[in-house]
């Protein structure tokens, strides 16, 4: 399957992904009872994980119209990009079911505001080896930096698993994410507290629209930018 893997990949590269990686999976053993990939389809055998990158203008500048728009519109590509994997797998025979990249998703806790994927897409990308998690817990790539969102397709296909990223990403003695954040939401084990987190993302326009706000953590990393 390995020259199937290689045009599978350059088929997703011309879809619009900026990078694409494939995940086993077996390295999803540790995720929780309910979000692994046999959990979603039982004979699964990879995930196929996909990032777009941000324009780093619209992360770094002002306004959040323009970053909660630029979110709006990956969330929307990303979904369409793993319809179109989805796709390409079934007229090979395979079976694949994409993952949203944002919601629709099950697993929500309101006492906690605490929201769980299907399947964590962050998790996914970097056991594909696309990247490293940060200690603001988000994925960090070598091109890009945190600023990609993703999307993860599920499938029974026998694909050759992708090497996982070794080098570490998140600089031992850097904080800044950590100390960027206006309500301390980002802990020292990598974790964010969502309650805390999501009391400052969203930010009320003046005609009641919610919107994306916050994105001072994924602002400050030095990685990846040019």
């Amino acid at each position: 399957m390995k020259n199937f893997k290689s045009e599978m990949k350059k088929f997703i590269l011309s879809k619009g992904a900026d990078l694409v990686g494939i995940a086993s999976v077996d390295r999803f053993n540790g995720a929780p009872v309910g979000h692994k990939p046999e959990d979603i389809l039982p004979d699964a055998k990879n995930v196929v994980a996909c990032a777009k990158r941000f324009p780093n203008s619209v992360v770094i500048e002002q306004p959040a119209t323009s970053y909660h728009n630029m979110m709006m519109i990956l969330y929307n590509q990303l979904d369409i990009i793993a319809y179109e994997v989805a796709i390409y797998i079934e007229d090979q025979g395979g079976v694949a079911i994409p993952i949203p990249s944002d919601e629709p998703y099950y697993d929500w806790n309101p006492d906690k505001v605490h929201g769980r994927g299907d399947l964590s897409h962050k998790h996914a990308a970097q056991a594909a080896g696309l990247g490293r998690l940060g200690k603001n817990s988000l994925l960090i790539t070598p091109e890009f930096g945190n600023r990609v969102q993703l999307v993860s397709v599920v499938t029974n296909l026998n694909l050759e698993a992708d090497p996982l990223f070794e080098d570490e990403l998140c600089p031992l003695k850097c904080t800044a994410c950590i100390e960027s954040c206006p309500v301390q939401a980002i802990t020292v084990q990598q974790q964010v507290d969502q309650k805390i987190c999501r009391s400052h993302l969203s930010l009320k326009l003046p005609k009641g629209q919610s919107i994306y706000g916050c994105r001072e953590c994924r602002k400050v990393c030095p990685i990846g930018v040019k």
